[in-house]
């Protein structure tokens, strides 16, 4: 890409690309919120990003930053709801550390996608899940 690349919250965006659509390419924002935010600015959501002028990004950034949670908060806040649950050990949380289907899917036969996106979901999100199980007693205390 040139070196003038027009950025929205760090995520460059194609010159060529409507900005509705180039939006979300943001983490968190879909085409419904891209549209939101476009006649939120009195923006036709058809403009490309070409042709918007860099201080109406600018506002589109910092519009987006403040009224919706993108990016980094919204992977973080994902993250402790995970990690809440895990440490809760309730069902869903043990389901999650051990990579298992969480919403009642059979496991005889199906659950080998759930396992194999079980591993690749911690890694986008960064999780390490604890041991499950019970504590394990100390010795030498009574």
């Amino acid at each position: 890409m040139a070196s003038n690349t027009r950025r929205i919250l760090g995520v460059a965006l194609r010159d060529k690309q409507s900005i509705h659509i180039a939006l979300t390419g943001v983490y968190g924002l879909g085409r419904f919120m891209a549209k939101t935010v476009c006649a939120k600015l009195g923006l036709n959501p058809m403009t490309r990003v070409k042709d918007i002028h860099p201080t109406m990004l600018h506002t589109i950034g910092k519009t987006v930053e403040s009224e919706y949670i993108v990016q980094n908060d919204l992977k973080d806040q994902m993250k402790s709801d995970i990690m809440r649950l895990v440490n809760m050990r309730c069902y869903r949380g043990i389901r999650h550390a051990q990579g298992l289907p969480l919403r009642g899917q059979r496991t005889s036969t199906n659950g080998k996608t759930a396992k194999k996106m079980a591993g690749r979901r911690a890694n986008l999100l960064g999780i390490k899940y604890p041991a499950i199980g019970r504590p394990k007693k100390q010795k030498g205390k009574k």
